[in-house]
């Protein structure tokens, strides 16, 4: 915990946003000090509710998933309020949004 916002810290005291990436245990106490959430996979293992306190807060979560297809998550993104795409566990170039 320290140490995020430590790097909170150092990225506004520098004039830079920073995101929270899969850290969705601390969600609840740094959505203050983070600009957006980066979440992999919170469709797949169902646990995507646990970023809407970016959402609720107007702050974008950008999401990716690997495994399951567009149709298996987009819409509940869309609804959500989030950010998804699909993308090759490479990632490589090719990138299929919601």
């Amino acid at each position: 915990m320290a140490y995020n916002r430590v790097l909170a810290q150092l990225a506004h005291s520098r004039g830079m946003s920073i995101g929270l990436k899969n850290d969705l245990d601390q969600v609840p106490q740094l959505v203050n000090d983070f600009q957006f959430a980066i979440d992999e996979q919170c469709f797949q293992y169902q646990e995507c509710d646990q970023l809407l306190p970016f959402v609720r807060a107007g702050k974008a979560v950008f999401e990716v998933e690997y495994q399951l297809g567009n149709d298996q998550f987009c819409a509940q993104s869309r609804a959500m309020g989030f950010s998804s795409m699909r993308k090759n566990v490479a990632l490589d170039a090719p990138r299929w949004p919601c």
